[in-house]
């Protein structure tokens, strides 16, 4: 239970940072894979509403968004081998598509600096919730 406590607090640290990379879909990210179907979903609609909240565009969009993808990925990923290569370009495929959706659904412009500094940070990033949430850098 401290783990999710620990999800929630980097959430919460992430908000500002969201701008410049998107820590909070690589925090998604990390909780579907790693975590259990429940757990996950009433994660994915807590960064939702929390992204909703923070930045306040259009009100249940973001919240609608972590939504349905969480629950896309939660069924593929039954089909996935976790190792670096395909959870790296799972996460690329995963934050194309929220970013593709975010932005038709709020007709903003497409930002290609954003995308890649996030998926730049995606692996750094993982390595650092894998150590605190498994206490090593890498699962074996």
């Amino acid at each position: 239970m401290i783990r999710f406590l620990i999800y929630i607090i980097v959430l919460y640290l992430a908000l500002p940072i969201s701008a410049v990379v998107d820590l909070l879909a690589i925090v998604l990210f990390f909780v579907i894979i790693y975590e259990d179907s429940m757990m996950a979903l009433l994660f994915s609609f807590f960064t939702g509403l929390l992204i909703d909240l923070y930045l306040p565009i259009r009100i249940g969009i973001n919240t609608m968004i972590s939504i349905a993808l969480t629950q896309s990925l939660l069924m593929v990923k039954k089909y996935l081998v976790i190792n670096p290569i395909t959870t790296i370009s799972t996460f690329v495929v995963f934050f194309l598509i929220k970013t593709a959706l975010t932005n038709i659904i709020t007709s903003a412009p497409l930002d290609p600096l954003h995308i890649l500094y996030s998926v730049a940070a995606f692996f750094p990033v993982s390595l650092l919730l894998n150590r605190l949430k498994y206490g090593l850098w890498m699962k074996a």
